[in-house]
């Protein structure tokens, strides 16, 4: 089968239909090598947007998180994506994606930047939880996006540790013009994007074996949508 291809099996574990009784949290153990790494990246893609419409409508099922799941959990983990968002405290990313306990490896920080600890929780969620789809999760309005358009100068009352991670965002918007009614928007984006193509070069230069794919996407405050970028569909790693 390929990526494009998507079976009614892969359709209803996306939905997260196998494996549960109708009681939320439950869990059929039989069903346990339907859920996590075993989805393909279009299955994991699809169960992430199904989430979050249920997040947008007012409908989340607050699924996996009772304790007969919650003691299955006790034996390990096998979530079907990685995440990697901003810290900030709008944007708590299971509740975006209406994702309960073992099904997202989430990685936060301040401008969902790139770092040495964050690339190294992500081959570790690629090597040993065998997770094939990492997603870079921006979102409106970002403040650690918006500082990073203020000259150095002005950045220099800041800490830091703070400017460290501004001069990470810097490549990402150094295009874009800051009085642009828009700019904060697009270094949003820019942003993403860049953090997505920085994974794709540590991987490179690391000579990483790894299988894996990322996705861009921004988080829209007002709406709740989760909205995933092109041209970064679908990035493969290998």
């Amino acid at each position: 089968m390929t990526r494009q291809q998507m079976t009614r099996r892969e359709l209803m574990v996306a939905a997260g239909g196998l494996g549960f009784t109708g009681v939320p949290g439950a869990l059929n153990p039989s069903h346990a090598s339907d859920l996590g790494s075993a989805l393909s990246i279009k299955a994991a893609i699809a169960r992430l947007k199904l989430g979050n419409e249920r997040f947008v409508n007012g409908e989340p099922r607050h699924f996996r998180s009772a304790k007969r799941w919650r003691d299955h959990l006790v034996e390990g983990q096998n979530p079907f994506a990685v995440v990697l968002g901003c810290a900030d405290s709008r944007v708590p990313i299971e509740l975006v994606f209406d994702q309960g306990f073992g099904d997202l490896f989430v990685i936060r920080n301040a401008g969902n930047v790139v770092m040495d600890d964050v690339a190294g929780s992500i081959e570790y969620a690629v090597k040993h939880l065998h997770t094939k789809l990492v997603v870079v999760m921006g979102h409106e309005g970002c403040g650690a996006v918006t500082a990073a358009f203020k000259n150095r100068k002005e950045r220099r009352t800041e800490p830091p540790e703070l400017q460290t991670v501004l001069k990470l965002i810097e490549p990402a918007i150094a295009h874009l013009n800051p009085n642009e009614h828009d700019a904060i928007a697009k270094g949003v984006e820019a942003n993403v994007l860049w953090s997505v193509k920085n994974m794709v070069r540590l991987q490179k230069e690391r000579n990483r074996a790894a299988d894996f794919s990322i996705v861009g996407a921004v988080y829209e405050l007002q709406s709740g949508r989760v909205r995933f970028l092109d041209p970064s569909p679908e990035v493969p790693v290998r």
